[in-house]
Formats: structure tokens, C-alpha cells, sequence
């Protein structure tokens, strides 16, 4: 029986239809071919020069002298194993809420200064909001990225999440630093990740199962660790992606395979990521994010098509 988000879905794709037998860059196909029998590709020096450049720039500007990041914000310093032993547990899988009222995080009237934010609090991860910036759009919307994530899915999904995490070193894991599948969607759901910062295993590198998708184990719990991942794929394992990359490096991922985020040992790691997903008419959920009018108009008719209309400011 047809749920009514699936007619809904299938309602908003009218017109959204895209023919995979009429691509005509090879590029995309193969990268849609290994979208499909591994789970990932990768798109490597998609970025770079002087645009690589002035996005880092910006993030860093972002984090580092305006703090312009999402609060409340978990503060690793704050964590104590004999009273938040429970948290750990659930790997801090909890309303924003009750960290706040654990006390365990920090809020904009906290921070005076980046060094001191670092310092005092050590927070595991910060996410900064996507900037409203054509620069931005026109990455997250690159062509080649886009031409690969609808043909993919056959039809021209919209881009539902953006945003931007730098992740530190840090004592305890949070959510998705261990393995878990998103379930956004059963059937359509695509991540791209864009890397700001080189990254390798010292700086946090991304992991992937390959071929992980529809295979039936590991999905009775949320999380599953690295000693549980191993026993059906070692270390050496083929089937095993881990994203030791350049700046500039894109990932499209199926993320309904199994994944994780790894723990930097030194430095951070600067990640821009992308969610794309059914359009669906009758979603009624705030937006992620939000693009002002002049910014849209920015952008080619194809980069529109990715927009809902519910995310832009004046519009």
C-alpha cells in the first residue's frame, strides 16, 4: 500500500524526470556507475586556485573572528565520565536540551574569543550555517556534481541540507564519529562531502563501506563500533574507502551504506556537505538553511531546479 509521502513524492517529481541513457559526458556516467555498484565516488580537483582559496578563507573568517556557528554547542571539557556515563553511552544521541541541561554546552554570550572557545571548552564539532554566498552555491551545486546526483536518481532531487563542520581532536565520540547508515530516505539519498582541508587519518578522515547498501547486517542499532565493523571487514579490506584527500576533493556518497566520521588526531578538518532528496509538496519541516533572492538569481536554471522555493528569503 502506497503511503502518502510516497505519492507525494512521486506527485512533486513530475517534470523532475531525468533520462540516464542520454548522457553524453562520460565523466558522469562512470562516476554514476560507481555511485552504483560502490556506493561513493570521487571527484578529485574539482576545486581549486583562487576559489579554493577564498572559501577557506571565508569559513575561517566565519569560525575563527565573527563565531558565526550553530549554539547551543557541545563542550568536551565539560564532560565527566562518572555523572555522563549515560550520555556516552548514547553517544550524546540526545536533544540539545538535555546536554544544556547536563550543562555541557556553551552558548555565543560564552565565547569571547576563538583561542578561548578552543581552550576553555573543546568542543568536537562546530557547524557553521550555510553562508548565503553564490560562491558557495556554486559548489555545493557544481554541474558535475549535480549532473551525477540526478542522473543517479533519475530524477532532479533538491538539495534539503547545507552546511559546513570543522572537527577538532576530542576525548569522547559523538554520533556519527562511529558507524551508522542515514535514514533520511529509504530508497533516494545522497551526501556530498566537500573537503576545505587536506585530510588523511591524523586530520579526520571520512570512512565507507563499499557495496554496503543493501547488504542486511548492521541494522538493528543506531551505532556500531569500530570492533563491530571489523569482524566482517578488517583494516585491509577492499571494501573499505577511507577519504585520505586533497582540498578540494568532493565525495558522493550513497550514506544509506555504512559510514563514519573519523576523529582528527591533530589539526581540524573543514567539511562542506550536501543532502539531496525527494522533492516531496507536502514536507513541512522548517528549512536547514536559506538563500536570499539575489543570490538565487545567481545561479543557472539547472542549479535553481535544486532549490525549494521554501528555502529563499524574499522570495
Amino acid at each position: 500500500m502506497r503511503t502518502l509521502k510516497t505519492v507525494a513524492e512521486r506527485v512533486s517529481r513530475i517534470s523532475r524526470h531525468v533520462d540516464f541513457s542520454e548522457i553524453d559526458n562520460m565523466d558522469i556516467s562512470n562516476s554514476v556507475d560507481q555511485l552504483r555498484t560502490q556506493g561513493y565516488t570521487v571527484l578529485t580537483h574539482l576545486i581549486g586556485g583562487k576559489t579554493l582559496k577564498n572559501l577557506q578563507a571565508k569559513i575561517s573568517h566565519k569560525i575563527e573572528v565573527e563565531r558565526d556557528i550553530e549554539y547551543p554547542c557541545l563542550a568536551q571539557k565539560k564532560i565527566k565520565m562518572d555523572r555522563d556515563f549515560d550520555l556516552i553511552d548514547k553517544n550524546f544521541l540526545v536533544k540539545n536540551s538535555e546536554l544544556k541541561s547536563r550543562g555541557l554546552t556553551f552558548e555565543r554570550n560564552d565565547v569571547v574569543s576563538y583561542a578561548q572557545m578552543l581552550k576553555q571548552f573543546n568542543p568536537s564539532t562546530i557547524k557553521v550555517n550555510m553562508p548565503s554566498d553564490p560562491e558557495f552555491y556554486e559548489i555545493w551545486l557544481d554541474p558535475k556534481v549535480i549532473g551525477i546526483v540526478a542522473n543517479y536518481m533519475g530524477f532532479y532531487p533538491q538539495l534539503t541540507e547545507a552546511y559546513i563542520r570543522r572537527n577538532f581532536p576530542c576525548t569522547f565520540p559523538v554520533m556519527n564519529h562511529n558507524w551508522h547508515r542515514d535514514r533520511n530516505h529509504d530508497e533516494y539519498l545522497l551526501k556530498a562531502f566537500i573537503f576545505f582541508t587536506d585530510c588523511d587519518s591524523d586530520t579526520g578522515a571520512h570512512h565507507y563501506i563499499s557495496g554496503s547498501i543493501n547488504d542486511e547486517r548492521f541494522r538493528d542499532k543506531t551505532y556500531y563500533t569500530d570492533e563491530d565493523i571489523s569482524e566482517i571487514w578488517p583494516q585491509d579490506s577492499n571494501q573499505r574507502m577511507v577519504s585520505n584527500v586533497k582540498a578540494g576533493t568532493i565525495i558522493i556518497e550513497d550514506t544509506r551504506g555504512l559510514h563514519k566520521a573519523g576523529i582528527p588526531k591533530k589539526d581540524y578538518r573543514d567539511l562542506g556537505f550536501a543532502v539531496f532528496l525527494p522533492p516531496n509538496i507536502f514536507r513541512r519541516s522548517a528549512p536547514f538553511y536559506n538563500i536570499n533572492k539575489s543570490t538565487l538569481s545567481h545561479l543557472t536554471k539547472e542549479q535553481r531546479r535544486f532549490i525549494p522555493m521554501s528555502n529563499v528569503l524574499n522570495g
